[in-house]
């Protein structure tokens, strides 16, 4: 297992992907667009969808009620268990959640209406096999820039030291390769203002920052905390990007 994954298993332990209590903490300004509200204007009730990256349920299981059927896939035994008690919980019975590769999505060709991923990566080849024709791609990522004020403190960090835009054109050109056709690209800087015990559960629980302790970091948070404090909190930003895609 590589420490990647062991870590992505430690937060399905300790979490699943549920940041929706840090989220409404967090003050935001300048966000452009909500990933799933965006789904959601492509959806109906014939609909059969495929998220990517699933982690423990939380996004996609509001959706079940809005599709025909709801499938998802993560990688990992923690978030998938998480995923299938957070289904159980909400009465939901119209989702499948299952242990699955996005590198060999487990399921025959054309057989969803949508896939969609939110800050997973992305196999274009396989998402085009499993999807019907003319069936859409719709997915949101996590901009080099993200986080940029705390990852130069820190001198590293996710997609540190790529040039902007380098991410989201790299996926546009494997996504025209597997036969897609960009519908719409966008992307958005918004401003965020944590308080310290946030901002410590988000270094501790993403991989912003790859292994980041808190003990052994703690000059760092102060340096932090020193440049970038504000009456609204810790000041940093978010960096997104957006692509709907057509298969051809």
């Amino acid at each position: 297992m590589t420490r990647d994954k062991e870590f992505y298993e430690s937060v399905g332990k300790r979490i699943g992907w549920d940041f929706s209590k840090l989220e409404s903490r967090v003050s935001v300004k300048n966000q452009k667009w909500d990933f799933m509200s965006i789904v959601r204007q492509y959806v109906n009730n014939n609909f059969i969808l495929l998220d990517l990256g699933t982690g423990s349920g939380e996004k996609i299981l509001p959706l079940a009620k809005k599709c025909k059927r709801v499938y998802g896939i993560d990688n990992s035994k923690s978030m998938i268990a998480r995923a299938k008690k957070n289904a159980l919980k909400l009465g939901v019975n119209n989702v499948q959640l299952k242990l699955g590769d996005i590198n060999h999505i487990p399921f025959a060709s054309s057989t969803f209406d949508i896939v969609i991923s939110r800050h997973s990566p992305i196999n274009f080849k396989e998402a085009c096999r499993v999807l019907k024709k003319e069936g859409l791609l719709i997915t949101q990522q996590v901009g080099e820039r993200d986080k940029q004020n705390i990852k130069d403190v820190f001198g590293r960090g996710q997609s540190y030291g790529k040039k902007h835009g380098e991410l989201i054109d790299n996926y546009v050109k494997k996504a025209q390769n597997a036969s897609f056709k960009v519908l719409g690209k966008d992307h958005y800087h918004s401003s965020e203002y944590y308080k310290v015990p946030d901002l410590i559960f988000l270094l501790e629980n993403t991989p912003i920052i790859p292994g980041f302790n808190v003990k052994k970091d703690i000059n760092r948070l102060q340096i932090i905390k020193n440049k970038f404090k504000s009456k609204l909190g810790i000041r940093t930003n978010s960096c997104r990007y957006l692509l709907v895609l057509k298969k051809m």
